[in-house]
Parts: structure tokens; sequence; C-alpha cells
């Protein structure tokens, strides 16, 4: 059996890959197995790991024929593991040398169920400013967390980062972290979706200063990208595992003392939701709706508020809030017409039947402006939307900053 299982989710790396399993088959500690599993790559990526599985039997892959997301294929990968311990690496990454070594080092004999190492980044020039942010918030710090605490230093506390990857873990860890973590398919965040359970059921955490271990490749993640729409809307999705967050604590009876964690939780997602929405020049309708849908008109409009929504233009604003009326007005439209053609058919069929009836006499009953059955503008503007004879009026309007 190998002492260390290294895994690493790949999708489409094909000009990454081979630098990543270079530095790991060229460590100097030679007891390890490399997991990969490829998640539905469209490039070359299957064919770069064929090539290294005919040249290293350490290494195994599985192939995902469609795109399921990172933490089905590390589920995958942590319940096939052989190793001791576990490490992380993304295929856009390396190991620097010594790495395996020294993690083993801080791990092996101890009784720690988690130990952090150090890191060094990478950046093109353009990025180095964002990096050295970046940087800042992974700096290693000598900490020691046991039991409950450990969530709680990392959500709340910020003592340390969520990531995977500046860290080793002991095997049998991993493989109850995920065989009670829920199935979801994430694109984003899937290193805090597993993190939690990692960290929730570990009963010791160390964060150690030493060489760096791990070279981090800055700038080519979404993170550090504007998102379109439909990337926009696939960050959202993280709001799913939230719920599921929640179901677990409370099967486990520690949601009362884990609510400040979900709490954090949530809302570093929001913000972070909203930070995605202040970097997109043009916003569009959909990718407001998406938004909404996913985090709550009072949350995103609120912290557009608060964070500088005026930075765009009055035009922008109106041209959004327009849109959304007219769109409100035609299917207003369209159900009056409707009801008016169903009230005017009820009423020549009443007529036909009792042609004498002076009470069929009266004109068809026109539509009411109440419209019970009225389609939403999306599923989750309704609750934004208050109509009346007279005006249609979108709450957030009224907590936009007059320009």
């Amino acid at each position: 059996m190998p002492k260390i299982s290294i895994v690493i989710p790949v999708r489409n790396e094909e000009n990454n890959l081979r630098r990543c399993l270079d530095s790991i088959i060229s460590q100097s500690f030679k007891d390890f197995e490399v997991i990969c599993v490829d998640d539905g790559s469209t490039d070359s990526t299957a064919e770069i790991l064929k090539d290294y599985l005919a040249r290293d039997p350490r290494i195994s892959a599985t192939v995902f024929q469609r795109h399921l997301g990172t933490v089905l294929a590390r589920k995958l990968a942590l319940l096939d593991v052989r190793g001791e311990y576990v490490m992380f690496v993304d295929a856009d990454d390396m190991l620097l040398p010594g790495a395996c070594e020294t993690a083993l080092s801080l791990i092996d004999g101890s009784k720690d169920d988690i130990v952090q190492f150090s890191v060094e980044f990478e950046a093109e020039k353009k990025d180095y400013e964002a990096l050295e942010r970046f940087a800042r918030i992974f700096r290693v710090r000598a900490l020691v967390s046991r039991d409950t605490g450990i969530l709680y230093d990392c959500f709340v506390n910020h003592r340390f980062m969520h990531n995977l990857w500046n860290k080793i873990y002991r095997a049998d860890l991993c493989r109850k972290a995920v065989e009670a973590m829920p199935d979801i398919q994430l694109y984003h965040y899937t290193d805090m979706y597993l993190s939690f359970f990692l960290l929730f059921f570990a009963k010791s955490f160390r964060s150690v200063t030493t060489k760096a271990c791990y070279r981090y490749s800055f700038g080519g993640g979404v993170s550090t990208k504007t998102p379109d729409e439909e990337q926009f809307r696939n960050l959202c999705e993280v709001s799913k595992a939230l719920p599921l967050l929640e179901k677990f604590l409370r099967s486990q009876d520690a949601y009362e003392t884990n609510s400040s964690v979900l709490d954090a939780i949530r809302s570093s997602l929001s913000m972070d939701m909203v930070n995605k929405l202040l970097t997109i020049p043009n916003l569009t309708r959909g990718i407001i709706s998406t938004a909404i849908e996913y985090w709550g008109g009072d949350i995103i409009f609120d912290f557009l508020t608060k964070m500088g929504v005026f930075k765009y233009t009055c035009d922008n604003r109106l041209q959004l809030v327009s849109g959304l009326i007219e769109d409100l007005n035609a299917s207003r439209k369209k159900i009056a017409k409707l009801e008016s053609d169903l009230a005017t058919a009820q009423a020549a069929k009443q007529r036909k039947m009792s042609p004498r009836s002076s009470q069929l006499l009266r004109s068809p009953a026109r539509a009411t402006s109440r419209l019970p059955h009225q389609p939403p503008v999306s599923s989750t503007i309704k609750q934004e939307i208050t109509s009346s004879p007279q005006k249609v009026s979108f709450r957030f309007i009224q907590k936009l900053p007059k320009v």
C-alpha cells in the first residue's frame, strides 16, 4: 500500500497537465499513488493521461463521459484511495521538489488529522498586484485547532483558508467525510464544500510554516475573470449547497453548535456573488434575474446599493428596470385579453342558451387588474412586484441611489 494518495481532478488541462504530473513523478519520495479523474474533458486531456498511465504504474485514471463537477470527481477518487494520507493537487498547479517528504514528516506519527504547509504563487506580470492581495490571504501562521473549533477557526475567525491544496490529510478522515457528504453537481466553490465535511470530522488541525511545497498558478481560474451570463449562473449554483450543509448538521445534532459557521459561509458566498456582479461591465436582465433567483432580491440589491451600484450609469439601470416592466406589461396584456375572450365566449354561450334573459345582455366583464395567475417575469421577481390599476412598481428601485 502506498503511503500517500495524490488526488487530481482534471478538465480540459492539456496545456498544464504534463507539467503537473511531471512535478509529482519526479518527487524524491516515491511511495505514492496518483488518482486522476477526467471530468468530461473535450480536449486532449484523456490522451495525455493514457500516455502517463503507460509510463508510470503509480498513476491511475477514471474518465467521466460528461462534466459532473469537481465535487463528484474528488469523491470518486477518495473512495478509491489506498494510501495512509491524501494530498490534493489542481491540474494547473504543481508540487515543488521535496513536497511529499515535507508533508509526510509533518503528519506521520502525529495525532493531527490535517496539517497545512507553505505555498508559493506564480502569475503573469500584469496580475502581480492582484496576486499580492491573494497571497496575503494564504499566508501560513502557526496554529493548532481542535474539535468543534476547527470549523469555527476556518469559516468564522478566518485563521486559515478552506482550500484543499496546501494541506495533507489522513485518508480515513477523507473517506469518512465523503461518505457523509451529499452528492451535488458544483462547478465552483468545490474546495469549500468538501472542506466543510473534512473539517467537521477532523479532531485536530495544525498549520506549520515550512519551505514551499506547492506552486499555485494565479490568474487561470474563474475567480480572477469576469463571468458571462452562463458562468455567473454556474457560480450561483453554490447556493444549493447551503440547505445540504444545514441538513447535514441537523442530522449530526450539530446545527446549534455550528449555526454561526453556516451563517458565515452564507454571508461570504452572497458577498462574493455581489462582487462578481460588480465586475460585469454590462449587466443584463438575465444576470440580474439569476442573482435574485439564487440569492433573493433583498440581499442582492441591498449589497449592490451599499457596495457602489451607482458605478453603473443611470441609463443602464433604467434600461434594466424598463425591460422588466415591459415584460410585465406584455404578460398583463396577454392575460387580460385571454380573460376578456373567455368572458365574451361565456356570455355568448349563455345568450345562445337563454336569449331572452336580461342578465345576458350585459357587456362581458372587463379583466380586473388583479391577475392571480399572472406569469412573473421570473419565478423569483414575482415577490418583488406590486400591482395596482394606477401603477406598477419594483420595490428594489427605491433602494437604488439617486444620480
